[in-house]
């Protein structure tokens, strides 16, 4: 009998539990939605050691009561870190929305720049504990790059160079995942001496310049423009040499000899007719009646 009644007041006590357990953290019903609509970082991808953002949607449908939601950044194991609780409706004070969305933008503590690669990560939404939606977003991680070229036009546009012709050279400065903003220069070699073009100042992240200038070779023959782009050392990180022929080539004359045999090989047939008409002319005008 007693072994009845503790039995009976240890599943009172279980029952209990449970109910102020569903009270304390109450289970969204299964019409009831809490999900995240979009997420991504906020760059297709970020230099070493630059800081990232994150944007995610987040929406909601069939709600009948408030819902505290709590997202997270998860690697592929293990959480990160919570990047933001909140109350859905958003706005606590706002009378209940059952269908909504909110979009936030975060900003990571954990550093996540560290090394260059291409890393899968997760943002992951939990309410009463319990995860309702998970979404992979990809960190791309890139080396600093920095790429050079350089074009040339002569001012007539006909692509051949005369002495002491305007030649315009355009030279193209492009950057991308760069950690920090750099001081550069542009400089220029036709032959006397490197000349200092134009600064470049190559701003963290990524962009892009043009310089141009103009030069005429006063001699012909074969050229060189040199261009070299140094960091704020004077240390050359890039370099572009472009070749030019001014003057066009000198003409060539060839000259042709025809012998004799070959000419009346290949004129056989109008000498032979020549011939006949000169030997019957004389044979006619030599049998004509002479006059007395």
């Amino acid at each position: 009998m007693q072994k009845q009644k503790t039995r009976q007041i240890l599943i009172a006590f279980t029952a209990l539990l449970l109910i102020g357990f569903t009270v304390m953290c109450p289970v969204m019903a299964a019409s009831e939605q809490v999900y995240t609509k979009s997420a991504s970082f906020g760059a297709s991808g970020y230099a070493v050691d630059a800081a990232v953002t994150i944007t995610a949607k987040i929406s909601w449908a069939d709600l009948t009561a408030n819902r505290t939601v709590s997202v997270q950044l998860w690697n592929a194991t293990d959480s990160m870190e919570t990047l933001e609780s909140y109350t859905v409706p958003y706005n606590v004070s706002d009378v209940l929305t059952p269908d909504g969305s909110v979009t936030k933008t975060y900003t990571p503590t954990t550093a996540l720049t560290e090394e260059v690669g291409t890393t899968t990560y997760y943002i992951k939404l939990f309410s009463s504990s319990l995860q309702v939606d998970s979404d992979p977003i990809t960190l791309v991680v890139a080396a600093s790059q920095l790429t050079m070229s350089v074009t040339w036009q002569d001012q007539n546009n006909d692509r051949t160079v005369e002495p002491n012709e305007l030649v315009t050279f355009t030279g193209y400065v492009n950057w991308a995942f760069v950690e920090t903003t750099e001081a550069h220069s542009l400089y220029v070699n036709y032959g006397d001496g490197d000349q200092l073009l134009s600064s470049i100042s190559v701003t963290a992240g990524s962009g892009s310049q043009t310089v141009t200038d103009s030069h005429g070779f006063n001699a012909a023959g074969a050229k060189t423009a040199v261009f070299t782009l140094k960091d704020a050392t004077g240390t050359a990180v890039k370099a572009s040499t472009v070749a030019i022929t001014v003057g066009a080539p000198a003409a060539t004359t060839t000259v042709v000899q025809t012998s004799m045999v070959n000419m009346i090989t290949a004129n056989w047939m109008y000498l032979a007719i020549a011939g006949s008409v000169i030997v019957v002319g004389y044979l006619y005008l030599d049998k004509k009646p002479k006059r007395r």
